[in-house]
């Protein structure tokens, strides 16, 4: 579908910006899509890559996947392989084994199993043993398998733990409030990990749908202003605040305004963690529809029976609406 078609369905009586959008790339190309968003909430993007081959994104997905899914992934791969080389022994012949009394299909099949089982995770406790050049061949070959298979497994394993990443909540909408003689924009922002955050630094960027003098509609990404972008050490919590003063694109918008330009709000925080000294980063998105006009955030810090200051993270969004004459 063109983007004529997309725009179909949008209000013709777009508010102009005359604020200058940014003239560089900020890699979502020129032509994006004028509804919908580029970022869904949780930071990921709102695109598809195909893929060259279809083990390419094989390491992304084992290392980013739900750590139950993960143990679930690698226990019915060691069992699949223990099955198939339990079915080649078989096929051999459990009689082949030293220490292997023989039985019913079933039992045959279980002291294969746990063979296999020995074999692969090279414990061996020696109680079977192969006896014969083919049996001990497969073997051999399931070994060195083995030894493959908890390599990658371990590597695995390493990825998944060092792999850094900033444990930040956001706060579930933006608010309009009250801030100096006027109003900002904000959102609020909590640090959930025991480790500090050092040098942390906020982008805010806002894509808009503009009507250019021609009468088409194109996608605009204007920079947002902030109270204070950077801080040397994110400890409590943090509220972003867009002062919405001259300096705003977005200054004396209506709540309408920011909607029939299906207005999107995507933010950036990075910073390096002081444990794994590593910069890490988070990232959110907000659309029109989760802003919430005239409230505040309620208070977020409070203090512990020791007197530190305690931050509850969980209720990083907690807001009250204000009444009119507050405002």
């Amino acid at each position: 579908m063109s983007q004529k078609e997309n725009s179909s369905n949008i209000s013709t009586l777009l508010r102009k910006i005359k604020s200058k959008p940014l003239d560089r790339e900020l890699g979502f190309g020129r032509n994006v899509t004028l509804d919908g968003r580029l970022m869904n909430p949780d930071g990921s993007f709102n695109v598809f890559r195909e893929p060259i081959g279809r083990w390419d994104n094989t390491y992304y997905h084992l290392v980013t996947m739900p750590w139950r899914h993960f143990f679930l992934l690698i226990f019915s791969f060691f069992l699949l392989l223990n099955v198939l080389f339990s079915g080649l022994y078989l096929l051999i012949g459990v009689e082949h084994f030293n220490g292997v009394t023989l039985g019913s299909p079933g039992h045959n099949f279980m002291q294969a199993f746990f063979f296999s089982s020995q074999t692969l995770t090279t414990v061996g406790y020696g109680h079977i043993s192969p006896n014969g050049l083919v049996i001990s061949l497969l073997a051999s070959f399931e070994s060195f398998l083995g030894l493959l298979a908890f390599a990658l497994m371990t590597g695995l394993l390493y990825g998944r733990f060092s792999r850094p990443a900033a444990k930040i909540v956001f706060s579930e909408k933006l608010l309009i409030s009250p801030y100096k003689v006027g109003k900002g924009l904000m959102f609020r922002m909590g640090n959930a990990s025991k480790s500090e955050l050092i040098e942390t630094e906020v982008q805010v960027l806002m894509a808009y749908n503009q009507r250019e003098e021609d009468g088409s509609l194109s996608r605009k990404f204007y920079p947002l202003g902030l109270e204070i972008n950077k801080i040397s050490f994110f400890s409590l919590s943090w509220t972003i605040v867009h002062p919405l003063d001259e300096n705003s694109p977005i200054f004396n918008f209506s709540e309408q305004d920011i909607l029939d330009a299906n207005a999107e709000i995507m933010v950036l925080v990075k910073g390096t963690d002081e444990t794994a000294q590593q910069l890490v980063h988070a990232r959110r998105s907000y659309s029109g529809e989760e802003i919430v006009w005239n409230a505040r955030f309620s208070p977020v810090i409070e203090r512990a029976p020791n007197g530190v200051p305690r931050v509850l993270t969980r209720r990083i969004g907690e807001h009250e609406l204000l009444s009119i004459e507050s405002v």
